[in-house]
């Protein structure tokens, strides 16, 4: 008997924690895993009700969401906020779901996320008392509907850092400039545009933004024009994106940008709208560039004069089989280029490398050239000629990196004669090649998030 009590005590260790640590502990679970606890003993009956946190995924937890807030501590304030709402529209109350969220933002919540997978957005809207959340941190909203405030003054999101909106419905034409403004300490902005959101114009002004990620879900394009004034910005990456107008007044020096932008513009205000694009990005230090996008600069080439990237020193493209002459060309505004990844969709004839220009970093800073060529491409004497063309123009090449479609030259790639002494060739690691840059950077935003999981469903 004595033996059955010790080891009792022993294998419940967990209850002798202080109760602060429980909670946190709990606070790590959903909620209606954390009320299962509650049977375990009498320590537990009653923790769960002193959680800091709220976390509903499934259909039918309105009442439950009643009986949390009346039974646990008035005076906890909840740090987060997490509800997958799954209804169908007969079944949504708006005055009863506006209630709700008024009853998390009075609790000072800190983190709020909502996923809406009612069908009709337009019904779920959010109120109007979340504009003015003084304790909001992070806030992400799927299938929501944003009313206009009645005035901007009300708008105040003081402590607001991070802001994800994806299909998200914005019923008045500067909700979302206005909502942008008054998050004085915004560090990143997340925006996903579906059909139907009339979101008008995208644009963002913020002094302390320092990461902004823009991508469409539209099929045809005609995307909101952009406007971008964000001179801490740090990061800007840009996905499946066609507008008529996009315009960066201000970001960072030295920023990383991921561009896969085409402008939708009529040809007489082509060119000066990709100037002024080019100009605006000519300071930042690392580049990822879509086939379509280059393209579009490429429509520039002739123009005087082109902005230089002085700054940049890492650049990843992703080139069409016929664009070859076009990057060549457009590496020769990159004088300092360090290290360059390329990935080509197909390869260019052999007399056209071998005939290319010869940018100016070629012959003074590039050291890191990555190719990748899809597996299925089996010119095996293009394969040579583009890996002999940086081997032999490169002038300060320290490594030349291939991937698995290298394979069946990398043997005769070696023996290349270097104009580098110490010049290595090597075969790209193919669990690399899965963790690449893809088409699309936001599912890296979604990691160990649950929105995929939901729009998979």
């Amino acid at each position: 008997m004595a033996t059955t009590s010790v080891n009792q005590r022993r294998s419940d260790r967990i209850s002798g924690l202080p109760d602060d640590l429980l909670r946190r502990i709990l606070s790590n679970l959903s909620t209606k895993d954390s009320v299962r606890t509650s049977v375990l003993s009498n320590r537990w009956r009653y923790l769960w009700k002193h959680v800091p946190t709220l976390d509903l995924d499934s259909r039918g937890l309105k009442y439950f969401f009643d009986t949390f807030m009346e039974e646990s501590n008035q005076n906890v304030k909840l740090e987060r906020f997490r509800w997958v709402y799954d209804a169908d529209v007969e079944e949504h109350c708006e005055t009863s779901f506006v209630s709700l969220i008024d009853d998390v933002v009075n609790r000072g919540v800190s983190h709020m996320t909502l996923v809406s997978k009612v069908d009709a957005p337009d019904s779920v809207r959010m109120p109007l008392s979340l504009y003015s959340c003084a304790t909001l941190v992070s806030l992400t909203l799927y299938g929501v509907a944003l009313d206009a405030p009645p005035k901007s003054e009300l708008v105040s999101l003081p402590c607001l850092k991070t802001m994800h909106l994806e299909a998200v419905k914005f019923d008045g034409a500067l909700i979302f400039e206005t909502l942008v403004s008054r998050c004085s300490a915004i560090n990143e902005l997340i925006i996903v545009t579906h059909p139907h959101d009339h979101l008008g114009v995208v644009c963002v002004r913020s002094p302390s933004l320092r990461l902004f990620k823009l991508e469409s879900m539209r099929e045809e394009g005609g995307d909101p024009e952009v406007k971008i004034y964000a001179p801490k910005l740090e990061y800007m990456s840009i996905i499946n994106y066609q507008s008529e107008s996009f315009i960066v007044q201000s970001i960072g020096p030295y920023a990383k940008v991921n561009i896969d932008l085409h402008f939708d513009v009529e040809e007489d205000d082509d060119d000066d709208m990709i100037l002024g694009f080019l100009t605006a990005i000519s300071t930042v230090r690392e580049m990822t560039i879509s086939a379509r996008t280059l393209e579009k600069i490429a429509d520039c080439y002739g123009l005087d004069p082109l902005p230089q990237f002085f700054n940049l020193t890492s650049l990843h493209a992703l080139l069409p089989e016929s664009s070859w002459e076009m990057f060549a060309t457009f590496l020769g505004y990159c004088p300092n280029l360090n290290s360059l990844d390329l990935e080509f969709d197909g390869l260019p004839e052999t007399e056209e490398i071998k005939d290319s220009f010869v940018p100016q970093c070629f012959k003074s800073s590039v050291k890191f050239v990555l190719l990748k060529i899809p597996t299925i491409v089996t010119k095996t004497s293009s394969k040579m000629q583009l890996a002999r063309y940086f081997i032999r123009e490169c002038l300060v090449l320290s490594k030349l990196m291939l991937n698995e479609s290298f394979r069946n030259v990398i043997n005769k790639v070696k023996k290349i004669p270097k104009r580098v002494t110490g010049c290595e060739v090597v075969m790209l690691n193919p669990a690399y090649e899965v963790s690449s840059h893809g088409s699309s950077v936001l599912p890296m935003i979604y990691e160990n998030m649950f929105i995929p999981k939901i729009l998979d469903d």
